[in-house]
C-alpha cells in the first residue's frame, strides 16, 4: 500500500518526479499581443527576478528579486505557460499572465527614439 501511495505521489506531481523545479524564464505578459507585460529571469537557487516591461523597454530595477514563484504567496502557478499574479487592491483576485517567450532578453520594445523616428518617417505609400 505503501508503494501505491508512493507511485500515486510522483505521477501527481511532476517536479518531484523529474527531481527539477520549473523554469519561468522568460517574457510573461497578459496578453502577448500587448507591448508590456512581465521580464523573468532566472538568478540562482531556483529563483528569479521579475521586472515590469513597458514598450520603450524593462525597467533598471527588479520588482520582486530573489523569489522562487511556486511557493511565494504572491503568485499562483496554474501551469508552466500561465501563472497568476496576487492583485493589490483585492487580494483574493490575480491577473492572470502567459508566458510569450522562454527567452526574457526577448523582450521586445521600442525605444522613444524608434519611436519618434517612426512618427517622422515618410507616410508615402510604397
Amino acid at each position: 500500500m505503501k508503494t501505491i501511495a508512493t507511485l500515486l505521489l510522483l505521477l501527481t506531481t511532476p517536479a518531484l518526479a523529474e527531481g527539477s523545479m520549473p523554469d519561468f524564464s522568460g517574457a510573461w505578459k497578459r496578453d502577448c499581443e500587448k507591448s508590456y507585460g512581465l521580464q523573468i529571469s532566472h538568478t540562482k537557487d531556483n529563483q528569479f527576478s521579475i521586472t515590469f516591461c513597458f514598450p520603450a523597454g524593462c525597467n533598471d530595477h527588479a520588482w520582486i528579486a530573489g523569489t522562487a514563484i511556486a511557493g511565494d504567496p504572491k503568485f499562483k502557478v496554474v501551469s508552466e505557460s500561465k501563472i497568476g499574479v496576487r492583485r493589490v487592491d483585492r487580494p483574493d483576485a490575480w491577473l492572470t499572465y502567459h508566458r510569450c517567450s522562454r527567452d526574457p532578453a526577448s523582450w521586445k520594445g521600442t525605444s522613444s527614439v524608434d519611436r519618434l523616428g517612426e512618427a517622422n518617417s515618410d507616410p508615402s505609400p510604397k
